[in-house]
């Protein structure tokens, strides 16, 4: 059964691993309430390095327990830094709840492995409020892929949006746009969701790569280039496109494609303007393959920004299909994600479930997280 509505504080540092976003909401588990208040604090040089060196190559880096260890205690700490920070600013009353997702640096759904580096008991001792952490695990232990968790915080917002708008009408798609690529598709009877594709990770390392740039503002680069049409429907033989039902994806998955001879001769600006245009028919793909076509589409996540790639999708959505922001339904592109933390912590705390067998194809559905309090609580 819900609780009362609690106060907590979401934290999602993305793939990126650009900085971690914060926000506050009051939910209990089957409503949202925002506060407005919310912070994005950058990590720091040496740490985004580290977190990108154990991603490339997480086996390696993570072998060193001593390395392993204070990684897990760096990342950890700017998280703290965050809370402090987000409290400082908002000035909000007392909070009852951290939901707290960590650094994922390995996601293997086919090897039951995923790795989301974080300390759920430092956090909790270093801000004094019991946290929520670990999220994957009990679906992964269960069978599930243990991604995307997102479409039950989609299914929420969007039945929510609906019941006070007649400009939002189910079935309904949320389209989330990180560095992979995941959408829920939200009907009367349920939802399901999946991650659909490449979402930012290819553009963003081929920046850092030709331009020492985190990500393409705008979409400029992309906008600048030639698209090379081979590249992508190579991509789009990819076995992943051809699975059907619940499928998660890791961040590197796709990033083997890049040494193709011919995309790695091709100008940077091309290969960026390509990959953006692959993450476009990537979406696409999952759209035509709906049995459904969705009157209304949503969109957040860091794609949101990046506007080439907006315009690519827009231009190939049937005209029955409306692309909207998720702005406009109230909810920050930017901070989705975190709110999504937060929503997850308050459910572990209702005892409700987060994982179904339509979204991470968990066998049946499940509580997610593991609760770390306070040592004087």
């Amino acid at each position: 059964m819900p609780t009362s509505m609690q106060r907590i504080i979401g934290l999602m540092s993305g793939t990126s691993a650009d900085g971690i976003d914060a926000t506050i909401i009051c939910s209990d588990g089957t409503r949202i309430e925002r506060t407005g208040h919310a912070i994005t604090l950058a990590y720091p040089s040496g740490l985004r390095k580290a977190i990108l060196a154990a991603a490339a190559d997480a086996a390696s880096y993570l072998a060193d327990p001593n390395r392993r260890a204070q990684l897990i205690h760096s990342i950890t700490d700017a998280h703290s830094k965050a809370v402090a920070s987000l409290r400082q600013s908002a000035n909000f009353p007392e909070i009852d709840l951290i939901g707290f997702h960590g650094q994922t640096v390995y996601h293997n759904p086919a090897l039951g492995r995923t790795i989301q580096l974080g300390d759920g008991s430092q956090l909790a001792k270093a801000a004094n409020i019991p946290v929520i952490y670990d999220f994957r695990a009990a679906d992964m232990e269960a069978g599930g892929q243990g991604a995307p968790l997102a479409p039950i915080y989609h299914q929420l917002i969007l039945q929510q949006a609906a019941c006070e708008t007649s400009d939002i009408k189910l079935p309904a798609l949320f389209i989330n746009i990180g560095g992979v690529s995941n959408a829920s598709f939200v009907t009367n009877a349920g939802v399901e969701g999946y991650d659909i594709g490449p979402g930012n990770a290819l553009i963003d390392d081929l920046c850092q790569i030709f331009y020492q740039k985190p990500f393409d503002a705008g979409g400029e680069i992309a906008a600048s280039g030639e698209i090379y049409t081979p590249f992508i429907e190579s991509v789009l033989a990819d076995p992943f496109f051809k699975i059907a039902g619940p499928r998660s994806l890791d961040r590197a998955h796709f990033h083997g494609h890049l040494s193709q001879p011919d995309f790695a001769s091709l100008p940077a600006a091309d290969q960026i303007a390509t990959a953006t245009a692959l993450t476009a028919r990537a979406t696409l793909h999952y759209i035509a393959q709906l049995e459904v076509l969705p009157e209304t589409i949503i969109i957040a996540g860091g794609g949101v920004h990046n506007h080439t790639l907006i315009a690519q999708i827009k231009k190939g959505l049937p005209r029955s299909c409306r692309l909207i922001e998720a702005q406009a339904i109230g909810c920050s592109p930017d901070f989705a994600e975190a709110e999504l933390m937060a929503l997850l912590a308050a459910r572990w705390q209702a005892k409700l479930p987060s994982s179904f067998p339509t979204t991470t194809g968990v066998p049946s559905p499940q509580i997610c997280g593991v609760r770390a309090i306070p040592p004087n609580i």
